[in-house]
């Protein structure tokens, strides 16, 4: 080869040196990921308190039972639609049985799909492969700032996947009605998986008529129609319970204006850190034609979906009893519009040498920001927190022998799918208890005349409950503390253990 081959060939190898860190860095915070999911994902138990709930709703879908009814000691839902569950009860059907496993995998499953999907999604608008993978790294590695729930019992990850691929239906339309139909199935899947996906919906909508009133149209009629036909639907077989809990007791509870306008946007730049600045770069250079050719909706479009994200994060972490979940949205997709603005301005031309030095000096910029906000959670991030150990699962299979030991029927609110898995029956969750409170849906109906009656041969409450036992009307009359225990702890949510088990008080002799 001659000197003057040599010498062009020597400015390729800093580009290919710093797609090979990317991707490494990337797969690093990627694989730490899936690395606990992996590890904690057989856990027999709860690894966050409402996954048992959910599972009752999974498990009441595959006896064939309701699961938007009076709230009763039996049972009271979780105030979210049902999409989630009735897929959980699917598998059941196939498999025998609902299960932790069948419940985790699928929402694994979704988690993932949405991370491909923002790959190609900002591959396919910037160009760049490094930067879709960095930039999907970034909501995967920071899962336990948003509650560790991409790979719960838990709906997020589900309506995550739905709306990411809706979003993504729409932005490649192109004036293909059925293209455009299929995005809006998949944000009307996305609400009945969790709710939180409406506003990001309207935003899709909103985006599209800049562009395509046509589309716009089909996706809002496509949205609005579905809405109302499964809505109807559901409701009227519910006798109207589905529209009591999905809706009107979420109009029941406070909001709390400072912790959604001003906390919960703070949080999510200290979420996803650095990276921030390259959608200020690239904004700038689009509105000055600086960043070539390619059309410039497209980058609009995903920081559109970013401001969209962080709205319905404020608006959800905003709410009564908020976790830090409600931060899902936010992170993700400003983490997909970070990539769409890495990738272009990653792809930015240069033509001479002068701009080919500027070019590769800007790819370390990207690059350097990117990891940065990859590599900055892993450092704040506690992996053996997330992971049940060895004393988790000793812990369990007592308390599984514990419960099997018990004799007749066990109330178990904090936990209540446990008594199923010793063959007993499930009774209402403890959020429940909360959420119908005061409302229009309580009174919980036959909770007192079942502690009255003692109905239970114990009741196993956790450790929180001796902070509310005003919740439970008048138990300490009927049931007494007889023994106290260390359970199985949870390691995401709310940290509540196992720990009292209550038993009938004797009957006082004339």
């Amino acid at each position: 080869m001659s000197a003057i081959g040599r010498r062009r060939a020597k400015p390729s190898l800093g580009p290919l040196a710093l797609r090979g860190l990317g991707i490494l860095i990337a797969t690093l915070g990627i694989g730490v990921f899936l690395w606990v999911s992996l590890r904690r994902i057989r856990y027999p138990l709860d690894l966050e308190w409402m996954e048992s709930g959910m599972m009752c709703h999974a498990l009441r879908l595959l006896n064939g039972q309701g699961i938007y009814v009076p709230p009763s000691v039996d049972f009271i839902p979780h105030l979210y639609t049902p999409l989630y569950p009735a897929l959980v009860a699917l598998i059941g059907k196939l498999s025998g049985d609902v299960t932790y496993l069948a419940a985790r995998l699928l929402s694994l499953g979704s988690f993932l799909c949405a991370l491909t999907i923002g790959v190609l999604w900002i591959r396919r608008e910037g160009g760049s492969l490094v930067c879709g993978l960095l930039a999907m790294a970034i909501p995967a590695v920071t899962f336990a700032e948003t509650g560790g729930f991409f790979d719960l019992a838990r709906a997020d990850s589900l309506q995550l996947g739905l709306t990411v691929l809706g979003a993504y239906l729409a932005s490649i339309s192109e004036g293909r009605t059925r293209v455009t139909v299929a995005a809006g199935l998949a944000l009307v899947a996305g609400f009945f998986a969790k709710q939180t996906a409406a506003p990001l919906g309207v935003g899709i909508g909103l985006a599209l008529l800049l562009w395509d009133r046509r589309q716009a149209v089909v996706l809002g009629l496509v949205g609005v129609l579905g809405f109302v036909i499964v809505s109807g639907l559901v409701n009227r077989a519910s006798d109207g319970w589905f529209w009591t809990y999905i809706f009107r007791l979420h109009q029941s509870h406070p909001f709390f204006a400072h912790r959604a306008y001003v906390e919960t946007p703070k949080t999510l730049i200290a979420i996803v850190g650095p990276s921030l600045l390259l959608c200020l770069w690239a904004a700038i250079g689009q509105w000055k034609g600086r960043l070539g050719e390619r059309s410039g909706r497209g980058l609009w479009f995903a920081l559109w979906l970013g401001l969209c994200g962080m709205a319905t994060s404020c608006l959800g972490f905003g709410t009564q009893w908020a976790h830090t979940n409600a931060y899902i949205p936010g992170v993700f997709f400003l983490s997909l519009a970070i990539g769409v603005c890495a990738g272009r301005l990653w792809s930015r031309p240069g033509r001479s040498v002068q701009e080919s030095g500027a070019k590769l000096l800007r790819e370390l910029i990207v690059l350097f920001l990117l990891s940065l906000s990859v590599l900055l959670p892993l450092g704040r991030l506690r992996v053996a927190e997330h992971i049940p150990h060895r004393g988790h699962f000793s812990a369990a299979a007592s308390l599984l022998d514990r419960l099997r030991a018990m004799p007749g029927e066990v109330l178990m609110p904090f936990h209540p799918f446990y008594p199923h898995l010793v063959g007993k029956r499930t009774y209402l969750h403890r959020m429940g208890v909360w959420d119908v409170r005061g409302t229009v849906a309580g009174p919980v109906k036959d909770l007192f005349a079942a502690l009255r009656e003692k109905r239970f041969s114990h009741i196993v409450m956790d450790d929180k409950v001796e902070a509310t036992w005003a919740d439970w009307p008048d138990v300490l009359l009927y049931y007494r503390v007889s023994e106290r225990f260390d359970g199985p702890k949870v390691v995401e949510g709310a940290k509540t253990v196992p720990s009292l088990v209550l038993t009938p008080m004797e009957e006082l002799s004339p």
